[in-house]
């Protein structure tokens, strides 16, 4: 089977269908795409061969030709009816002559050397296909019509269609190299080419499966997609039915690349469109935001609170925002309303009246019978029901503030709208990146965005990277099964830092049984030493104290600059939200100038980034330092041992996801003692160490 890299539009004419079947049975080394844009030039299917070349097919549905010269023919269709149209052949030429440019626009298509250089090294012809017409009837036409140029309705049946497509009028073989048939990818389709998010450079182009999973289903009517089995919440927030397909994907993986190439032939084939792609990271909507910028008009890109934020504060809702200190109200809340209360502290408090407020949950009831998966201690009705009492009367507390917090943003929009006071704005499409780390309320408001006819809505999310909510999809009132599509290959990082990355969770006890209260399971990365690009091995290091490791860190930061590394290159990690600001500080008395904390410097080229782990999340740099790891597995409250193995698997997802923003160097520094956790990621690197003078691998 040829390989197709596009559908036909739903109306498409009977001939147009019939030649797209014939080309779908080609044999593999066919690559067709119908209906590509080049330029101002659509043609009907451009098809590539690495032996043969590139051609394109023009399909005439004409019934007859009743007059026909050089500039004109005078045609009768299906129909009946009878119009004049330029000469096929002059327009099909011209199409084709359009299609070789882009070509030439690649250089490694082209001769380096000999009496070609600059050449193209594929030739190039055209032909018009004529379904309804024999090849006899077309001779009558004489020179006309240059048979070389026709594929007649003789030639259309199946046992003799690929014969016709090798005989077409092709100038000389094309000498193509392994390679070349994706530069012809990247020509034809430049949003395939990859670029560096910072520099604008090119640094690869979307492989066969990225693209085919942005394109599948493009124009499939969409069909009911709600789960007959989702839980009580989900079925509450099912208030529309949705097409929805889910990208899965390893780190690096390409998931945004496949989003935003999503949105992009989503607003190619539907240009009467609006679609909206959003996330929860806002570094990474304005990373979307960058490469969406050609379709501005019919893509908007915002991150979720923000986009919440404007439909409330067109109705003068957001007024002073949420409130940012959950923790202290309750805090104070607890001694003085709840005395009697000593088995739960104020962050245990605020993570479960986030639970309340993210699963939409309205009444005490359906707090007590709703199951609560991932907690490692179950709560007995009298502990419910006491729970509730403190959530309740802390949002009595709220209200008399006049304030809401975080969680109340899509619950106060949901509220807008069900009440009449809020039109939101209306979508075809919603693209959903970083989904695994959305709530069931935050799809109830993009439910409430998406038009009824039809809607659409596309995922792309890796459960192991889900580090701020842990709720399956079927909890959400998404139906997925059948409709997700794993990227396993990531491109990202090199085969060392992915290699040390896998080793750490994939075959973790803890993270697979929490991924399976989730009704998830790992992802495993498909590592390839003979593709993938290599690199030093991760570090691993170990200090006395802070001052140590911020000694090392300038050192090591201020030698990488000297060796060419741009500072935007560089990014130091800490896991705790007081951590950047104490190292940013330290580093500039050691001696490290430029440095930024500020969230809007991200993409800079010119300062040193520090940040949360939290706050890169989809993004990337080609240093990564994770300091003082130790952080990553204490608490700041005594863990109960029912609760130790969540707390372990959500740990581990942070560094994970830390680890895998680096493309080209990592370092991990702990303090003291080493994290047991991480006892499987040093047995890893002592061994990789070992081997290292056995095994190399091309460094490219």
């Amino acid at each position: 089977m040829a390989k197709l890299f596009n559908q036909l539009r739903p109306d498409a004419t009977h001939g147009e269908k019939r030649v797209y079947d014939l080309l779908a049975r080609l044999s593999d080394d066919y690559w067709v795409w119908p209906e590509l844009s080049v330029g101002e030039q659509y043609p009907d299917f451009v098809v590539a061969h690495p032996r043969l070349g590139i051609a394109v097919l023009e399909v005439k549905d004409w019934v007859e030709v009743c007059e026909a010269d050089a500039s004109s023919v005078l045609v009768r269709t299906r129909d009946g009816a009878q119009r004049r149209e330029h000469n096929p052949l002059q327009a099909t030429r011209a199409k084709a002559i359009a299609v070789a440019s882009k070509l030439e626009a690649r250089p490694k298509l082209l001769h380096t050397g000999g009496p070609f250089q600059g050449k193209l090294k594929l030739a190039w012809t055209y032909a018009v296909v004529f379904p309804n017409l024999t090849r006899m009837w077309i001779y009558t036409l004489g020179d006309v019509f240059e048979p070389s140029y026709l594929v007649a309705d003789d030639d259309l049946h199946p046992s003799r269609f690929e014969d016709r497509m090798r005989g077409l009028a092709w100038r000389f073989p094309a000498q193509l190299e392994p390679g070349d048939m994706d530069e012809v990818r990247a020509a034809l389709q430049p949003q395939l080419i990859i670029r560096d998010s910072r520099t604008g450079g090119e640094v690869g182009i979307a492989d066969m499966r990225q693209e085919q999973v942005a394109k599948e289903g493009l124009f499939a009517a969409k069909g009911n997609e709600l789960d007959e089995e989702v839980t009580p919440e989900g079925k509450r927030i099912a208030v529309k039915q949705l097409g929805v397909r889910l990208v899965r994907g390893v780190a690096g993986s390409g998931k945004t690349l496949v989003l935003a190439l999503r949105a992009r032939f989503l607003a190619e084939a539907y240009p009467d469109w609006q679609i909206l792609v959003t996330t929860f990271n806002k570094a990474l909507a304005e990373d979307l935001a960058a490469r969406l910028a050609g379709h501005s008009d019919r893509i908007t890109v915002q991150h979720f609170h923000a986009l919440c934020a404007q439909m409330l504060g067109s109705i003068g809702v957001w007024q002073g925002g949420p409130v940012g200190d959950s923790m202290g109200l309750l805090a104070n809340l607890l001694p003085r309303e709840f005395p009697a209360v000593n088995q739960w502290d104020a962050a245990f408090l605020a993570s479960e009246i986030a639970w309340i407020k993210d699963c939409g949950i309205r009444s005490e009831e359906d707090y007590l019978q709703i199951a609560r998966a991932g907690r490692g201690e179950r709560l007995s009705r009298a502990e419910r029901s006491q729970l509730y009492r403190i959530y309740q009367r802390y949002e009595e507390r709220l209200r008399d503030r006049r304030r809401f917090d975080w969680q109340d943003v899509p619950l106060l929009v949901q509220r807008a709208i069900e009440n009449g006071d809020l039109t939101p704005p209306a979508y075809h499409a919603i693209l959903v990146d970083e989904a695994q780390d959305f709530a069931p309320t935050w799809f109830d408001v993009l439910r409430h965005l998406l038009l009824p006819d039809q809607p659409s809505m596309f995922l792309a999310a890796d459960s192991t990277q889900r580090i701020y909510r842990s709720f399956s999809w079927r909890a959400m009132g998404l139906h997925v099964v059948g409709r997700t599509r794993i990227l396993p290959r990531s491109y990202r990082s090199t085969y060392e830092i992915m290699r040390a990355a896998a080793v750490l969770v994939e075959d973790n006890p803890d993270l697979k049984a929490t991924l399976a209260d989730e009704e998830e399971e790992p992802l495993r990365s498909e590592l390839d030493p003979a593709w993938m690009r290599h690199g030093p091995q991760p570090e691993l290091r170990r200090f006395n104290s802070r001052p140590d490791e911020v000694s090392y860190l300038a050192r090591r930061i201020n030698s990488l600059i000297a060796e060419g590394y741009a500072p935007g290159d560089i990014v130091v990690l800490h896991a705790r939200a007081f951590g950047p600001e104490q190292y940013r500080s330290a580093l500039r008395q050691a001696g490290v100038a430029q440095i930024s904390l500020d969230p809007a410097a991200v993409g800079r080229r010119d300062v040193v980034q520090f940040a949360t782990i939290h706050s890169v999340k989809g993004l990337e740099y080609r240093v990564v330092f994770i300091v003082q790891a130790q952080l990553l597995f204490e608490s700041d409250r005594p863990i109960p041992f029912s609760e130790r193995a969540k707390f372990t698997a959500d740990q581990l997802r942070l560094l994970y996801v830390a680890m895998t923003r680096a493309r080209d160097l990592l370092t991990i520094s702990y303090q003291s003692r080493l994290p047991k956790e991480l006892g499987i990621l040093e047995e890893h690197l002592r061994l990789a160490e070992m081997d290292a003078d056995d095994f190399s691998y091309d460094r490219f």
